[in-house]
């Protein structure tokens, strides 16, 4: 189960990468139920996913993100088209 961000220590845990992080290159999927505070973008990539939210956008296709770029959410079930990235669990 995910951890609750809420928490200032949680925070700063997700903050710091210390729950763990997945790389993933062209034509990857993420583990099925893990959930990612924070994409880090490493080459031009296009990204599919779920955000598990109780309002906005909540399942984004084919989103073109560059390198250096950096999102932040509650992302599950991320597919990567292209480029690479590093996800990081929460």
């Amino acid at each position: 189960m995910a951890n609750e961000l809420q928490y200032t220590s949680v925070f700063q845990k997700v903050s710091f990468g210390d729950y763990g992080l997945r790389i993933l290159s062209s034509g990857e999927t993420s583990v099925a139920n893990e959930a990612f505070a924070a994409i880090q973008v490493l080459a031009d990539c296009v990204v599919s996913f779920t955000n598990n939210t109780d309002g906005g956008d909540t399942t984004i296709t084919s989103l073109s993100l560059n390198a250096g770029q950096a999102i932040y959410g509650n992302f599950e079930n991320i597919s990567l088209s292209s480029g690479k990235l590093i996800a990081y669990l929460r």
